[in-house]
């Protein structure tokens, strides 16, 4: 098996092949996150080429076309993508991680629900997520002000708790279906914020 800092330069190869006809922003926001779980991963004790590959990967398959590939998801998979069309990008992209890169759970696992995230995430899963809300090419209040929370005041679980809340407040002025497991992680960060008073 190849290293996780060799899978980090082939990660980078895939991503810049698969993007060059696509939009530089997202490449922009895609590197931005992987800076953002390396700083958060040197931080927390997390393998930082594990951290970096997960989000290289994360937002793989943002532009694909998923009535093209909706057949390499499970049928439940596919069903739950059609009700929730915001999610289809981050599975495909955890089976693109599959098939392209390597086999790990943890980082597959960080790039499936790295959206909003899921109860009892472990750290790499919570970086990662996080990471996608308040990289430096964020420009939104919510996401500016997420990012103080988690780089400056040095609180990823506030962080992410405040992140969920602008998420979800998006979606229902949005009028976008609320997912199941928003309301359970929501309600698990809330739990652990409360807790710390």
């Amino acid at each position: 098996m190849q290293s996780y800092s060799e899978l980090v330069i082939k990660a980078k190869k895939l991503l810049e092949e698969h993007y060059k006809d696509k939009n530089p922003k997202r490449l922009a926001h895609i590197y931005g996150v992987a800076e953002m779980a390396e700083l958060l991963a040197k931080r927390y004790g997390i393998d930082e080429n594990k951290a970096k590959i997960a989000a290289l990967m994360h937002d793989y398959s943002k532009y694909d076309d998923f009535d093209n590939l909706k057949n390499l998801l499970s049928k439940e998979d596919q069903e739950e993508c059609e009700k929730y069309p915001f999610l289809y990008h981050a599975y495909l992209s955890a089976i693109f991680f599959k098939k392209l890169v390597l086999d790990d759970d943890e980082i597959y696992n960080a790039i499936r629900y790295h959206v909003f995230g899921r109860p009892n995430m472990n750290m790499l899963e919570a970086i990662i997520m996080i990471s996608d809300f308040t990289e430096k090419n964020r420009t939104y209040d919510d996401c500016i002000r997420c990012r103080h929370i988690l780089v400056d005041d040095n609180d990823i679980d506030l962080a992410i708790y405040e992140s969920l809340k602008a998420t979800r407040n998006v979606c229902l002025r949005d009028g976008n279906p609320l997912h199941p497991l928003q309301e359970k992680v929501l309600k698990e960060y809330e739990e652990k914020i409360r807790s710390r008073k």
